[in-house]
């Protein structure tokens, strides 16, 4: 008989507040309609640091992800307070394998300017992580970006972006994303 996998691991990287990470399990939770598990904290990806550029290879720590993941994971997100690079880009907000299980988020950059923090208008970290880490989680089911400014799988170039696009999909990318996840779990069943 085949494992079914059913849930979307969070994995903590280092130091992650767990209140962080029970926000971002019940948003994740509240988009994708997947049960999530907040598993143990796997310490920070040292495996993964460019000590050179002081940041974290955002692909090495995908490739570990998924060499770790549980059996019943369908998805499994990383979330780390360290900064991460890829070959790429000199940062990134986050990771994905398209069409893949894994993904990672940082909230290294997604802190901005602590001042701003205060400001009205101005969403603070939680919403931001939520925001990357739905979006990443959609890339993993197949989501491309989006030309909706409003849709979280709205490509962010930086934090003002992040803040203007909501924590949900829109019509067409919920849709598609529904359309994904059937088919994952069709598969995989």
């Amino acid at each position: 008989m085949k494992n079914n996998p059913q849930f979307i691991y969070l994995i903590p990287l280092g130091d992650v507040g767990d209140k962080h990470l029970e926000i971002i399990a019940e948003s994740i939770q509240e988009q994708f309609d997947l049960p999530v598990k907040i598993a143990a904290n796997q310490g920070l990806p040292v495996y993964a640091l460019d000590a050179d550029r002081e940041q974290y290879n955002s692909n090495l720590i995908l490739r570990k992800l998924i060499d770790n993941a549980a059996p019943d994971a369908l998805k499994v997100l990383g979330v780390t307070t360290s900064d991460l690079f890829n070959p790429i880009f000199s940062f990134v907000f986050g990771e994905a394998q398209f069409k893949g299980k894994c993904a990672v988020i940082s909230s290294h950059r997604l802190r901005g300017n602590p001042e701003n923090e205060t400001k009205i208008g101005c969403p603070p970290l939680i919403s931001r992580l939520e925001k990357e880490a739905i979006h990443e989680l959609g890339h993993t089911f197949g989501l491309r970006h989006c030309v909706d400014p409003d849709c979280v799988m709205k490509y962010s170039v930086g934090l003002e972006c992040a803040d203007r696009k909501f924590s949900y999909f829109c019509t067409a990318c919920r849709e598609l994303m529904l359309w994904h996840l059937s088919t994952d779990l069709f598969l995989k069943a």
